[in-house]
């Protein structure tokens, strides 16, 4: 699989040296460090900003995680092999799910407001990383509902962040504090996918799933503010 995205990827690479420059290609500005400043100053972007840690803290994790958690909760009730093989395919249907919830994300955003569908899909996928953890060794059809579930939730609130930036930042820096945003959150997960089977071995992979439900609660808390009704347009 690594082989063959690997090939993939690089193809694509390639493939972006054969395309030109469109009709309306201007020279990027230069950098500034005012945005970065911005990002914190602004209340918009600070709470989009925070936000979108609070959903990075939580996403990588459960891609990364969750079919491990599901094995070792469906071995109480199913041989190892068995429990092995439904928690690889209950991942795929979970990540699957949420590659769909995206393009509903999409138009729940468009037409209530990205800040209000951020928080519901937040409360969703936080609800879903706390139920599923407490399914822990219990039913196994419970637990694979709920992971679905959970990835359905877990990834279409991701969009709507770039969005929310872009729209509230000023139009020469957009691009600057939309990179800025996905670099934080991704030295995030450097260490949240790090830590997570070390803090497991410790206390268990139930209570590192619980855990993950802190960054969609931090994330609920910074994005209130945003709403259309509170003054902001999103």
């Amino acid at each position: 699989t690594i082989l063959v995205i690997s090939l993939l990827a690089g193809i694509g690479g390639l493939i972006v040296l054969a395309a030109g420059l469109g009709p309306h290609h201007a020279r990027s500005p230069r950098f500034n460090p005012g945005a970065i400043r911005l990002a914190w100053t602004d209340r918009r972007l600070r709470g989009t900003y925070i936000g979108y840690l609070g959903h990075m803290w939580e996403l990588y994790v459960m891609w990364a995680w969750v079919a491990v958690f599901a094995a070792l909760s469906f071995q109480a009730t199913l041989a190892p092999d068995d429990a092995t093989s439904l928690a690889k395919l209950t991942t795929f249907l979970a990540i699957a799910a949420g590659g769909i919830a995206c393009v509903v994300g999409g138009l729940f955003a468009d037409r209530f407001g990205k800040a209000e569908t951020t928080i519901v899909i937040l409360a969703v996928s936080g609800t879903a990383a706390l139920l599923t953890a407490l399914t822990f060794g219990g039913p196994v059809w419970l637990t694979v509902v709920l992971v679905i579930v959970w990835g359905a939730a877990v990834i279409p609130d991701s969009p709507q962040f770039s969005a929310l930036v872009a729209d509230a930042a000023p139009p020469e820096l957009a691009g600057s504090l939309m990179t800025f945003q996905t670099a934080l959150g991704f030295a995030l997960t450097f260490v949240t996918v790090q830590l997570a089977p070390a803090v497991a071995a410790l206390v268990g992979w139930q209570w590192v799933i619980a855990g993950l439900a802190i960054g969609p609660a931090v994330g609920i808390v910074a994005m209130l503010p945003l709403r259309r009704r509170g003054g902001t347009a999103s």
